[in-house]
């Protein structure tokens, strides 16, 4: 099709194709003009041209809607190729929005959008790991180097006390269950979508944006929006990513000539003989470090092909994926197959239906990586003798011939302390594996009886089948107690979702813009659970089939099954006046059958305004043209947290004992019910501002917002004489509020034809402060506290003040804040430090103290414990520079976050001072006096007394800040002329988790122990390091 032409002469013709230059292929309808001319034409489907241009040259200028116009100077070239790079900001122009799109420049909420190719070939599990420093406001924190383990992810930080605080996941408009669903090994629900499967994210984090949600709004809402085909013929493309991982770090442990030093030492400052001594293998000493046997390089590959087009009435999208990633942990390991089909057809002029339909088959293999079990991998690796050898000669597991539950001892007299086992045999023989069957998919049909009205009904299902098996070998390792276990479980999880709804769009007089929507949604999930378990395997032979056989002593079987269902009804009126004045009003009726009949149902109301000040008449006038948009925008919700168990306020039986009767009754593992429990709240402000420069080439928003989150379920304690089941039941007594600022920065630094380059920002801070507790008391965790005016989960512990330099003694600080005093390793008592005396010592337990020499006093207690910081980061964010020159492309991506402290529990638990192995830390030892030293003086067997065991202690308390640079990609796509027959062959290359820069001394500053927890936070425990991958990849487009 041609534009107009200018009346002049055109005296040659020049021929060429504007392409997708992140896909190679054709676009249609692109506009190719001659610059200063009205002469031009529109692309073909394939993207070609054939445009005439002036003899003397000139300059052309293409343009395409969701790309960033270039300019092309033309000489005496008849055939010429354009790449337009894919502008951003075109592209989410209109965001989702929930029940809904809505343009961007109307938004008067808080969301933040994230592209798919942005991360979907990243060599995550699951694409929730890599939302991190993406999003301003996202925390998405992968707790250790576990494949398959899900991220624990916050926006706008914690917002609530003791009830779960993930986000609300929708895929294409089904809530889908997240998670850990396994038994036995570390899952995560989300990993069952394919990350190449999805086109974009919207993250919904103000009370406006969630209220569309309304009970399950508090906690934020992650959009899922997979992939649609493009208008024009099929494409067919095919990607394939392969690479190697490597531990970022390991922990520093004791050679076998340190072990045994720093052992013989423990036990000669206890007058006990020296128990470790040097091994030898065919003549050369020994030293072995068992985090070799617990680590490897592991081979990782992906493979995804999809189909997609689209004509005027039909579009269509079909993906095939597998991945196979071996972790960098031994035995763990995850396959995935994925399956999904998208089509959408307009059967007649005002009806549209769709199929979108995803099947994935997920097999986990894990481990057992228990912070403080005898055989979790790591707590056994960094335990074990370094003086002895790991495997015999004959390559079995080095086990002790005299007591074979334990790793062997070598030449040393003494067996090893806690009776560790030789990791490397539970690791080879136990089975912990997860196969998870998910059914994922919704259909729809849409009618448009009059124009700008629509009808749409939805009926989606997400139906995930559970299969875990644990079978834990009966000779060695944590089998060998009950001789031999045998577990297996089969948890089937079903939820449908039917949406109605109804939206009129209407432009009235190019003044009045009106949005609405109004539906009603119904849900049900219905979780079940069928398991049976055999300990005291009664023929070893039978291995796995121990169960299935009945060779097993002490059968068990169980199961369990619980539903809940959602009625809601809900709208949503948008109005706009002149692009200037922003009016959004959101309601929400709830009804959950979780909760009492009296307080089943609420109603949860949002409202937002906005101005955008760069639309007023005034505004122009001043004559600023390098602004181009500034809106500002404020909003006030009431959302709610349905993520608070199921039927919490019933009380529950279980099988319960009258002498020697069997019964049903309250039992210890029961609940007390509270007809009274209803619904945690979320009272959420925010205010905020959008600027943009040079036609939006710069933009900049901002936001600062606060989330009132009242009626939080909190335990009730009760005394031990009402003989209520827990001691107590749950009542809404709790407030917690958490705010903080929001700022993110997008910028086109540089358009050309043969070089871009652009740049994302964002960063955020959060802080959540408890408000309200039970008769506001503390309530205590074993390393941290929640107390009123105090951040949630703050550590709460001793105050160490280092080693007195005269005797090796620890030092500390009394809870007065001034008294210092010393603990004595020799004889476990405390008395008085006087930094001018340090030498003091001891008087006698009874009777007077002589000249010269100190009291002893009290004990360290609880009255001596104070906070020892903030676990959660108060400030987070990630920035993006991404490249392209010709046909190369290049982005680095790089995240930080601080503001938390860690505590250290692996360096406590490397200091013990029982016979095993330590870190390296214990070589800065005290020894003499008027030595400084960082660790106090040895004494075998003194644990406990010399380190604090089981308590917060500062000298354990590390910050908690770091910048890493997660990812940096470069990639080459070929030139047209050398991939005849094929439209696109691009290859790249890539390194995930590059680089982290951190004072912290952990294997990593953001591992944490207790997993998807709000109140014990950033504790670290023996855990696995992350991964380093290395990837080199191929995409062709056919």
């Amino acid at each position: 099709m041609s534009l107009a032409h200018l009346a002049e002469a055109q005296n040659r013709q020049v021929s060429g194709r504007v392409t997708d230059r992140t896909t190679g292929e054709g676009i249609p309808g692109a506009t190719v003009l001659v610059k200063g001319t009205t002469s031009g034409v529109s692309t073909n489907s394939d993207g070609t041209f054939t445009l005439g241009v002036p003899t003397g040259g000139g300059t052309l200028q293409i343009s395409s809607v969701g790309f960033i116009t270039v300019e092309r100077p033309i000489g005496e070239e008849s055939q010429i190729t354009i790449g337009l790079a894919a502008d951003n900001k075109q592209l989410s122009e209109v965001v989702v929005t929930g029940y809904g799109t809505q343009e961007r420049r109307d938004v008067t909420g808080s969301i933040a959008s994230v592209q798919g190719e942005s991360i979907s070939n990243l060599p995550t599990p699951s694409f929730d790991q890599q939302l991190a420093g993406r999003a301003a406001g996202v925390q998405a924190t992968t707790p250790s180097g576990l494949l398959g383990q899900a991220p624990r992810i916050r926006i706008r930080g914690t917002n609530s006390i003791s009830s779960g605080a993930q986000p609300l996941v929708v895929v294409d408009g089904v809530p889908v269950l997240t998670g850990d669903q396994s038994g036995v090994v570390a899952s995560n629900a989300l990993a069952d979508i394919n990350p190449s499967d999805i086109e974009s994210y919207e993250v919904l984090k103000d009370g406006s944006a969630t209220a569309i949600y309304g009970s399950r709004g508090a906690n934020g809402v992650i959009l899922i929006t997979t992939k649609r085909g493009r208008l024009g013929k099929a494409q067919i493309n095919y990607d394939n990513w392969f690479g190697w991982a490597k531990t970022v770090k390991r922990y520093d442990v004791l050679n076998a000539d340190q072990f045994i030093e720093i052992s013989n030492e423990k036990r000669k400052n206890n007058n006990q003989a020296a128990i470790a001594f040097p091994f030898e293998v065919n003549g050369s000493k020994v030293s072995t470090d068992w985090q070799d046997e617990i680590f490897r390089t592991g081979f990782q590959q992906n493979h995804a092909l999809t189909i997609s087009g689209a004509t005027d009435k039909t579009n269509y999208f079909f993906s095939a994926g597998y991945t196979d990633q071996n972790a960098v942990l031994i035995a763990n390991s995850m396959k995935r197959a994925t399956f999904r089909t998208k089509v959408e057809q307009e059967v007649i002029k005002w009806l549209r239906v769709g199929l979108n339909a995803g099947l994935t088959r997920t097999e986990t293999n894990g481990l057992n990586t228990s912070v403080n079990g005898l055989s979790g991998n790591v707590t056994s690796a960094l335990a074990l003798f370094p003086n002895v050898p790991a495997r015999n000669a004959d390559g079995t597991p080095y086990i002790s011939t005299t007591n074979p539950a334990v790793v062997g001892q070598g030449n040393n007299t003494v067996s090893i302390a806690f009776n560790y086992p030789n990791i490397i045999f539970p690791l080879e023989n136990n089975i912990y594996r997860g196969t998870s069957y998910r059914g994922l998919g919704n259909v729809f049909a849409e009618v448009e009886p009059l124009k700008d009205l629509r009808l749409r009904t939805q009926y989606g299902v997400d139906l995930l089948l559970n299969d875990d098996f644990q079978f834990n070998d009966p000779r060695h390792g944590d089998g060998r107690g009950p001789n031999g276990i045998v577990f297996q479980q089969f948890a089937p999880t079903f939820r449908w979702n039917w949406q109605n709804t109804i939206s009129y769009n209407k432009t009235l007089a190019e003044a009045h813009k009106i949005g609405a929507v109004a539906g009603l949604e119904y849900q049900r999930t219905k979780f079940q659970s069928y398991f049976s378990q055999g300990t005291g395997l009664s023929d070893i032979d039978f291995g796995v089939n121990n169960l299935v056989s009945g060779t097993v002593a002490s059968p068990t079987v169980g199961g369990g099954v619980n539903e809940n269902g959602f009625q809601s009804y809900f709208g949503r009126l948008n109005y706009s006046f002149k692009d200037r004045y922003l009016f959004s009003l959101t309601a929400r009726y709830d009804g959950l059958s979780s909760l009492p009949e009296d307080n089943r149902y609420g109603l949860f109301p949002g409202a937002s305004v906005g101005w955008r000040i760069s639309e007023e008449p005034f505004f122009e006038g001043l004559g600023i043209e390098a602004i181009s948009d500034f809106k500002v925008r404020a909003s006030y919700a009431i959302v709610g947290n349905t993520d608070i168990g199921l039927f919490p306020y019933a009380g529950t039986f279980g099988p319960a004992k009258y002498g020697s009767q069997n019964g049903i009754g309250f039992n210890r593992d029961g609940q007390f019910g509270n007809p009274d429990l209803k619904w945690e709240t979320s009272k959420k402000k925010d205010i905020g501002f959008d600027f943009g420069l040079l036609d939006n080439r710069i933009t900049f928003g901002a936001d600062y917002y606060i989330n009132d989150n009242d009626d939080q379920i909190l335990r009730v304690p009760i005394p031990l004489s009402f003989g209520i089941p827990g001691n107590g039941y749950s009542a809404n007594i709790g407030r917690l509020e958490s705010k903080g600022f929001e700022f993110n920065f997008n910028s086109q630094n540089i358009q050309g034809e043969d070089f871009t380059w652009n740049t994302n920002l964002n960063f955020s801070t959060n802080k959540s402060v408890i408000k309200e507790l039970y008769n506001n008391e503390d309530i205590l965790f074993t390393y941290t506290i929640n107390r009123v005016g105090q951040p949630i989960g703050s550590l709460f512990g001793y105050d160490y003040q280092g080693v007195n330099s005269a005797n090796g003694y620890p030092i500390y600080r009394r809870g007065d804040g001034t008294t210092l005093i010393q603990a004595n390793v020799d004889n476990n008592t405390f008395y008085p430090y006087d930094p001018n005396n340090p030498g003091a010592t001891l008087g006698p337990a009874t009777g007077t103290t002589p000249a010269g020499q100190v009291a002893r006093t009290t004990a360290l207690g609880a009255t001596d414990k104070i906070l020892l910081g903030n676990t959660n980061p108060t400030w987070f964010g990630g920035v993006t520079n991404s490249f392209t020159f010709k046909g190369f492309d290049a982005s680095l991506f790089v995240r930080f976050a601080g503001g938390n402290k860690i505590f250290n529990e692996t360096a406590r638990q490397m200091l013990r001072q029982d016979f095993l192995n330590n870190s390296t830390l214990i070589l800065d030892r005290w020894t003499t006096p008027g030595q400084n030293a960082d660790v106090p003086k040895l004494r075998y067997g003194n644990t406990d007394f010399i380190n604090r065991s089981g308590e917060a202690l500062s000298r354990f308390v590390e910050k908690g800040d770091f910048v890493r640079i997660q990812n940096i990609t470069l990639g080459y796509t070929l030139p047209k002329q050398v991939i005849s027959g094929l439209s696109r062959v691009r290859i790249y290359g890539q390194v995930n988790n590059a680089f982290t820069f951190t004072k912290y001394t952990g294997v990593d500053p953001e591992v944490n122990s207790n997993g998807e927890t709000n109140s014990q936070f950033g504790i670290d425990y023996n855990s696995n390091p992350q991964q380093r991958v290395f990837t080199a990849g191929v995409n062709v487009g056919f």
